[in-house]
């Protein structure tokens, strides 16, 4: 049990233990980092000013407000690293789709997107998330290059929620070669002839970098909740040049970089084409693989990628279900963690996914290894996934306060789950229900940096039936406004589904 004199371990945590917290959370049952591992304590977590500023036994702890913890389970807010919120609209529009089709679907439903638009998406998704016990995102945002006028109704959209977000702002300076129908066998269809305005056109690197700077300077911290953070889309489809440029925005400014890394095949012939090596080591070779990286699917790697991975401390955002549902691959996870690389987890977008649950990435991360050839021996186990959820999300932010774990020092994101609902009655093994049973039903209370936002199924700060209302619609006008768009990625399925025999 971790008391007040805990504290002085804490940099930048001011010793209030004089007067009231904020909020207590009343005789909970907590998972408390202890010895390497997790513990389980029936405590009060005491908050102060957004951070756990002492842990201390049951009915210590005084407060101006009480929140009662008594059968509840309290665990760290789960992290999704790595998302795309223009595409929370967009569930049951992908199905049966690889990775082209479904990149010029998500063209067609989200390119021109208005302020109004960008805010219901992002709404719509961060309710969905916050409820099932998601409480910081990282946004690689948007479908197509980023203009910094685009940033402001996300930021407000998230931090009027009250859920912690990372937004990456993507940019390329290069054009999407991995997605050109030219390159795909057997299809006869073609960007330029068939489309006319490309809604990947390239930016120059110097308008790329003003972006992100000025982004940065308007919206990093905003609310206290949101972070800003360059994103180039994927290597392959930046220069050298860009590369560099962007990691030097987020050493200059203590920001994280967020990509796309080798989601496909085709990816890594491309790196090799172009480079002469992997993609892993080319950024290692301009000097900029570091622990600011997060990698999105990274699937298609070899043993001395995963090295180099592990060496410079970069993260690997594992995706499994959207990398399963449009037949990328399985990323070696197994791999991966054995040799000490950071990992986190992510839903990608609901278009190739159709959920934004963690707790089914967790469950999905771990069987898939055990389905793939992976020695029983050497099976990740629920602490791992766990960890991936949490530890390894706050990694992904790559700076701000400390996310995912409950102990002093701590951002308070907590989410409270009740030990009642069938997933986790009787609690046999905490972290076994939590990954394999629950998946988010048994969620009753979310605090992000301490303030509730979700509580027995109501929004403090949102109404889920009006981002519901405003949602829907919004495809069809889509439709209507990216005519051109819709009838190529039409004619792209189709030719797909010919050349495949379907």
């Amino acid at each position: 049990m971790t008391g007040r004199a805990g504290l002085a371990h804490y940099p930048g945590m001011e010793d209030r233990s004089g007067t009231a917290a904020d909020t207590v959370i009343r005789r909970c049952s907590a998972l408390i980092p202890q010895d390497g591992a997790l513990a389980l304590e029936d405590c009060d977590i005491v908050i102060r000013g957004g951070l756990i500023a002492e842990i201390t036994a049951p009915g210590e702890g005084d407060a101006a407000r009480i929140v009662e913890g008594r059968g509840r389970l309290a665990a760290p807010g789960l992290v999704n690293a790595h998302t795309h919120s223009p595409l929370n609209v967009l569930r049951g529009t992908a199905d049966g789709m690889d990775h082209v089709g479904f990149m010029w679907a998500n063209q067609a439903n989200t390119a021109g997107s208005g302020d109004e638009e960008i805010a219901i998406s992002a709404t719509l998704g961060a309710l969905d998330m916050l409820r099932s016990g998601i409480t910081a995102v990282t946004d690689h945002y948007p479908e197509q290059n980023c203009a910094a006028g685009n940033v402001g109704p996300l930021a407000r959209a998230y931090a009027g929620i009250g859920m912690r977000a990372a937004i990456a702002l993507r940019v390329f300076d290069m054009a999407y070669d991995d997605i050109d129908p030219a390159f795909v066998d057997g299809v006869d269809i073609s960007v330029e002839r068939d489309l006319g305005d490309n809604p990947l056109a390239p930016l120059s690197v110097d308008e790329i970098a003003a972006v992100c700077e000025e982004a940065a300077d308007a919206w990093h911290g905003h609310g206290g909740l949101v972070a800003i953070m360059p994103g180039p889309s994927n290597p392959i489809r930046c220069s050298d040049e860009m590369l560099v440029r962007c990691h030097g925005i987020a050493a200059a400014r203590d920001l994280g970089i967020h990509t796309h890394l080798l989601e496909t095949r085709i990816q890594r012939t491309l790196a090799q084409e172009r480079h002469g090596r992997t993609m892993v080591a080319q950024l290692d070779a301009l000097g900029i693989l570091d622990r600011r990286w997060s990698c999105a699917h990274t699937v298609w790697v070899d043993d001395d990628d995963i090295a180099l991975l592990a060496e410079r401390k970069a993260v690997v955002v594992h995706n499994p279900h959207s990398n399963a549902k449009i037949g990328a691959g399985v990323a070696p996870v197994a791999r991966m963690l054995a040799e000490g690389v950071p990992v986190a987890l992510g839903t990608d977008g609901a278009s190739t996914n159709d959920t934004l649950s963690i707790h089914e990435a967790m469950s999905l991360a771990l069987l898939l290894p055990r389905v793939s050839g992976v020695p029983r021996a050497d099976w990740p186990g629920p602490a791992a996934a766990f960890d991936m959820a949490t530890r390894g999300g706050a990694a992904a932010f790559a700076g701000g306060p400390r996310l995912g774990v409950i102990e002093p020092g701590a951002a308070a994101d907590i989410v409270l789950y009740d030990l009642d609902a069938p997933s986790l009655a009787p609690l046999n093994d905490p972290l076994q229900q939590l990954v394999f049973a629950e998946r988010g039903r048994a969620v009753r209370t979310v605090l992000v940096a301490g303030r509730i936002v979700y509580e027995d199924g109501g929004f403090a700060s949102a109404d889920a039936d009006a981002a519901v209302r405003a949602a829907r619609g919004m495809r069809e006008s889509r439709k209507a406004r990216n005519r051109a768009l819709y009838r190529f990625a039409e004619a792209l399925e189709a030719a797909q589904q010919r050349a495949a025999g379907a």
